[in-house]
């Protein structure tokens, strides 16, 4: 933590006793039954209800959102402060309610406030961040640095202030570059500022804080501290029944790494291993080694996360890898073919959808059906959202980020993706110039990263550190839009690798036949197999009858049975003399030496009726169910499509006594999508069936046909003259020109049927059609749909009525 003043040391020692007072007097209530207190505020608002230092609003309100004016934020100060009300100068301060001025005194005679003018104070006035940082700096003495300040708008006035606070993390800005100056305070922040005041962050070892599964393929191991990138990516590091994880990826809080198993996380009892990670702050300090009993059954269900459009393809994106496409997809209202949509092969989070945008434009996305990779798949909830096509790119690709990655490795991030896979760079150190290549990262979804590596030696004899300038050449990147990049440039400073290799992470393969050893970068091993010493818990030493270094060059494994045979259960510790390894710079490694244990892992099974679906005519279906089921199977509450309960006149039973099959038949006027002809996909999910055991079936969703029974009708009419205009509830069509209105219409003027000619469709508008009367009508006409027409249909082929 940053520097701390004696005055803020003295008030965190206090901090306990203190008693904060809110804008009105309430009684005391229970933090946890406040219901607009969020995660992000409930541990300060727990903490400083049960310590007396503030009250909610009401009983169920602690006004989490409301903002604070400046004379409570006063009187909150002055009281966690204990200051010396009575005998405190008067401040002069004319608009301060009685309760307050004591205190108000109190805090301007210690110069830790003032007033808007010399007479007026701005009590009833919202106080800002800003005016917060300025009291808070000043009561408890604290002391930052405001070079580190990254935050756009802090003025002068505030940035030592806002330094201070954001140092010793007592807060933090709104966005990276916005601290939120001018923004009024809200009783939950000021809540927070409290709470790191009380509870300053205490030196801990560096470890493992917690672990939580994400789905069947995914973990997040979060540790107490920020820990090295590239160690903390390194998969090797991580293990779950002896599988190393296939991919690390560390978060931007640079604390939580996103573990991917391509075998699955779905375990009972199974062993998971963090190896030591190295940390941010010093890569020689290392987190402790993580072992734990882990189990996990995926019961999340995947969902939608984000929609993007390019280029005539709609691209959905998930919280995780999907097993499948979704089964069914509507762009406004409008069915995709199966063929269009698409799983892609390297991102399986992300569906592919050909269908074409105007620029600008936006549609509504209907989905269902997609499953995730659990060993009982969790299929998604039916969603409904939305999808915009950008409007025309005017921002050219360029440079937002160069990091040295090593002794001759960088890193360059982009604006945007690019068309290029590789791009012609230079770097020029005085007058000597050297073409370099920038090359894409493939691990990177987003397109966006490309790595530099400078072949030949860049130190001189004695030299540690060389710095070049990197040029990109105006147009050398050119983005999805043909937009092209200016001139960039940039100076680089490589640091010449004096570091020995570490061990990262000890392992063994699948079968526990042989162990393995991964380090932080690419090895040679230079010793010999038989100065390895390999001995068990019970001091019997074991020689290595088999070693291989992997194709890159990080992991070494020996195998100390031979074969495909597996080793003894029970703990091993090995060691490597000194100078067994060396790097790719001729550093060499130190005495290696490393313990391991060999785990186990078992599976589970269940009893839960399951069903399947059919369409079984139209707008029929019958459900079939692994095993007898009760009653239960037949409540339509346990039917939903498309989301939709089913109507109330959907008649529902069991097809024979087995108890095992159900009909479902929809009635009229249910359905108004899908041609007579092949109708369209919906989705029918099934829920709560319950078998004579009391078992329930998990909830499943399946693909079903259905065709559009819901006639268009007529919702108004209007006569210009001899020119009837009908208008109907939905597009209507028939299906030539020679139709005469009369056999579609009664048409009748005072009671008397009249003569009509033949009906035409309406410019613009597929809801309506027209036609002529012979004569002018006296008055003006009533038109009704004949019950026995066959010539006017609505746009999915049923007849109009």
């Amino acid at each position: 933590m940053a520097y701390q003043s004696k005055s803020y040391r003295k008030f965190v020692a206090a901090a306990a006793t203190a008693t904060l007072v809110a804008t009105a007097v309430t009684p005391a209530f229970a933090a946890s039954s406040f219901t607009d207190v969020s995660d992000r505020y409930k541990e300060a608002v727990d903490y400083l209800v049960d310590n007396n230092t503030t009250n909610g609003i009401s009983e169920t309100k602690f006004g989490t959102d409301l903002t604070i004016k400046r004379v409570d934020a006063a009187v909150m100060i002055a009281k966690a402060l204990k200051l010396d009300t009575e005998g405190a100068k008067d401040s002069g301060f004319t608009d301060l309610p009685e309760r307050a001025v004591p205190y108000v005194n109190a805090l301007k005679e210690k110069g830790i406030i003032n007033g808007k003018t010399e007479t007026s104070f701005g009590a009833a006035q919202d106080i800002t961040r800003g005016e917060m940082a300025l009291i808070i700096a000043r009561a408890y003495d604290l002391e930052g640095n405001k070079a580190n300040l990254a935050f756009t708008d802090v003025s002068d006035r505030y940035d030592e202030a806002v330094a201070a606070l954001v140092d010793n993390k007592v807060t933090f800005g709104k966005t990276e570059t916005k601290f939120g100056t001018t923004d009024s305070v809200t009783r939950g922040e000021f809540a927070l500022f409290l709470y790191r005041l009380a509870t300053p962050e205490e030196v801990t070892a560096p470890a493992v804080a917690k672990v939580e599964s994400v789905n069947a393929k995914q973990m997040a191991v979060t540790f107490n501290i920020e820990v090295d990138k590239g160690a903390a990516n390194t998969a090797s590091l991580y293990t779950l029944n002896n599988t190393q994880a296939s991919k690390a990826v560390l978060s931007e809080d640079e604390k939580t790494v996103l573990l991917t198993f391509n075998g699955g996380t779905e375990v009972k009892d199974g062993v998971l291993v963090v190896n030591p990670v190295a940390t941010k702050a010093d890569k020689a300090v290392q987190t402790a080694k993580y072992t734990s009993v882990f189990t996990y059954e995926d019961t999340v269900k995947p969902v939608v996360t984000d929609t993007a459009y390019a280029n005539g393809v709609i691209t959905l994106t998930f919280s995780e890898e999907l097993s499948a496409a979704p089964s069914v997809v509507r762009i406004d209202g409008t069915p995709i073919a199966a063929d269009a949509v698409t799983l892609n092969a390297s991102d399986k989070t992300k569906v592919e959808i050909t269908s074409s945008l105007d620029t600008g434009a936006s549609a509504s996305v209907y989905v269902a059906g997609a499953k995730d990779t659990a060993d009982n798949a969790n299929e998604m909830d039916l969603y409904n959202g939305s999808v915009s096509a950008p409007t025309v790119d005017t921002n050219k690709p360029h440079v937002t980020n160069v990091q040295v990655t090593g002794q001759n490795t960088a890193k360059i991030t982009l604006s945007e993706a690019i068309t290029q896979t590789e791009v012609d760079a230079t770097l020029q150190q005085g007058a000597e110039q050297k073409a370099v290549k920038l090359i894409k990262d493939t691990s990177d979804v987003n397109g966006k990263t490309y790595t530099l590596t400078v072949a030949g030696d860049l130190f001189g004899e004695e030299s540690t550190s060389e710095t070049f300038t990197l040029y990109i050449q105006k147009e050398a990147m050119t983005d999805a839009s043909g937009l092209k990049n200016d001139l960039f440039s940039t100076t680089l400073t490589f640091v010449k690798d004096t570091q020995a290799p570490v061990l990262a992470s000890s392992d063994l393969t699948e079968g526990n036949t042989a162990m393995t050893f991964t380090f932080d970068e690419a090895v040679t091993p230079v010793g010999a197999s038989s100065a390895i010493d390999i001995r068990n818990a019970d001091g019997v030493k074991f020689a290595a009858k088999a070693v291989s270094l992997s194709d890159d060059q990080k992991t070494y494994t020996v195998d100390i049975v031979g074969g495909d045979a597996a080793m003894s259960a029970g703990t091993y510790t090995v060691s490597f003399p000194a100078n067994y390894f060396t790097d790719v710079h001729g550093n060499k490694a130190g005495v290696i030496t490393d313990t391991f244990t060999v785990g186990e892992s078992t599976s589970t099974d269940t009893d839960k009726p399951t069903a399947s679906v059919a369409t079984a005519g139209t707008n029929t279906f019958t459900v079939t169910f692994s095993e007898e089921v009760t009653t239960s199977a037949l409540a339509l509450s346990n039917y939903r499509l498309d989301g939709q309960a089913l109507p109330a006149k959907t008649d529902i039973y069991f097809t024979d006594a087995s108890k095992k099959v159900v009909m479902i038949e929809l009635p009229e006027g249910a359905i108004n999508i899908g041609d007579q002809t092949s109708g369209a996909p919906a989705v029918l999910n099934v829920s709560g069936a319950a078998d004579k055991a009391g078992n329930v079936m998990t909830s499943a969703n399946f693909v079903v046909t259905v065709k559009d029974n819901t006639p268009a009708v007529m919702t108004d009419v209007k006569t210009v003259g001899t020119a009837v205009v009908v208008t109907f509830s939905e597009n209507v069509a028939f299906d030539n020109d020679a139709i005469d209105a009369n056999t579609v219409f009664n048409v009748k003027v005072n009671g008397t049927e009249a003569e009509a000619q033949n009906m035409t469709t309406v410019n613009g508008n597929a809801k309506q059609v027209q036609f002529n009367l012979a004569a002018s009508p006296a008055s003006a006409p009533t038109v009704e749909v004949k019950d026995n027409q066959t010539a006017l249909k609505d746009a999915n082929g049923v007849l109009v009525k």
